[in-house]
C-alpha cells in the first residue's frame, strides 16, 4: 500500500509540473555562471560570474588567478527579463542582451538597440570552433 501510494504521489507531482513554468531566463542564468574571457582581451581580462557577482580578473601573462586575484568590490548582476544588468555602481548600470550560442559556451552581447556590443567565451572553450 505504501508503494501505491507513493507511486500516485510521484505521479501527481510530476504530471503537475508545467512546461511553461521553466523560463528561457532560468535556463540562461544557469549558464551564465563561470568563467568568461572577453574577444579582443583573452590573455588580460577574464570575467568570473558567480550567482550574483561579477568579477574581474586581470593578467599579463594570460594565466588568470583564482577570485583571490579578481579587483576588490566584485559588481551585482542580475536578470531583468531577456536583459542581464550588471550593477556599475553610483547609480550606473550596463543592460546587455546576451545571445548564446555554441551549446552555451560562447555569448554575443548586443545593447537595448539590438547594437552589437561583444562576445565572451568559456575559459575552456576554443573560440576558433564555433562556427555559429
Amino acid at each position: 500500500m505504501k508503494i501505491l501510494t507513493l507511486t500516485l504521489a510521484c505521479i501527481l507531482l510530476v504530471s503537475s509540473c508545467n512546461e511553461d513554468e521553466v523560463t528561457p531566463i532560468a535556463i540562461a542564468e544557469e549558464t551564465m555562471i563561470g568563467r568568461w574571457h572577453l574577444v579582443g582581451f583573452e590573455t588580460t581580462v577574464m570575467y568570473q560570474f558567480t550567482e550574483n557577482l561579477r568579477y574581474t580578473i586581470y593578467s599579463e601573462d594570460g594565466n588568470f588567478g583564482g577570485l583571490e586575484t579578481a579587483i576588490p568590490n566584485p559588481l551585482n548582476w542580475y536578470w531583468d527579463n531577456d536583459q542581464v544588468v550588471i550593477d556599475l555602481n553610483f547609480g550606473n548600470e550596463s543592460r546587455l542582451v546576451p545571445s548564446f550560442k555554441c551549446e552555451g559556451q560562447v555569448i554575443d552581447w548586443y545593447d537595448v538597440n539590438d547594437d552589437f556590443f561583444g562576445t565572451y567565451f568559456r575559459e575552456t572553450y576554443d573560440i576558433e570552433t564555433c562556427t555559429e
